[in-house]
């Protein structure tokens, strides 16, 4: 049997075993035990090396003479081409827009902040707030929602998206003292009902608590962040 094997590899094109079993996808050491007859190889393991080789298990395993088609060597040109690159390429988001960057004052406890409303810069559109009215983006404040955002960074935010429990948002509420003031929060929405929004911060200061709670008539507006980068 194994002389057999050596035969119909050797006519088959492969001067070693090395690269025979290479493109019988099996490990060296386990081809040359079958092909010096250290280890019988049975039905199974014959009928792959006889589409390999362009011959048939029968021959492999008793000598009978049989003639099949040959499966061609694959050469190097014929193989598929590695879809990775090195170094790696990043995509480039096209620089033909660009969304205003809201200004803000730092406000307190919590990581809150105000919006005071006017543009502070602009910074390139991702992809998906291309043509979303209202989109706009915010530098993050304090480090209570670290390590998800660090202060410094830039979140982009889409105000038209659904928000669901577990999805990061820019939160206003309505000061209380029913003013025109709102106070705003980086947070991790997690429920809203008819009396209480509720959100979570990821780092609290000491003393603060991991979870905020406030009315949701005093909620004005929950957006969610779409996107981020150290910008």
């Amino acid at each position: 049997m194994g002389d057999r094997l050596r035969a119909a590899r050797q006519k088959a094109g492969y001067n070693s075993a090395t690269k025979a079993a290479a493109a019988l996808g099996i490990s060296a050491s386990t081809f040359r035990a079958h092909e010096n007859g250290q280890n019988e190889f049975g039905p199974v393991e014959a009928e792959r090396y006889a589409r390999r080789f362009g011959t048939s298990a029968a021959h492999l395993l008793t000598g009978a003479t049989a003639t099949v088609e040959r499966l061609p060597v694959p050469d190097r040109e014929s193989l598929p081409k590695p879809n990775a690159s090195f170094p790696p390429r990043y995509e480039q988001f096209p620089q033909v827009g660009s969304i205003p960057v809201l200004g803000q004052s730092v406000g307190g406890p919590n990581g809150k902040f105000v919006l005071n409303g006017q543009e502070a810069g602009r910074v390139f559109c991702p992809p998906m707030l291309d043509n979303v009215e209202g989109a706009y983006a915010v530098r993050v404040y304090g480090t209570s929602m670290e390590p998800r955002y660090f202060a410094g960074e830039t979140i982009w935010i889409n105000p038209h998206e659904p928000v669901r429990s577990g999805d990061f948002v820019v939160v206003q509420v309505v000061g209380e003292d029913d003013d025109d003031s709102r106070d705003s929060y980086i947070k991790q929405f997690v429920s809203r009902s008819n009396s209480v929004v509720r959100l979570r911060q990821l780092n609290p200061d000491e003393g603060e608590n991991e979870m905020l709670d406030f009315p949701t008539k005093r909620v004005f507006s929950v957006h969610k962040i779409v996107f981020q980068a150290s910008l």
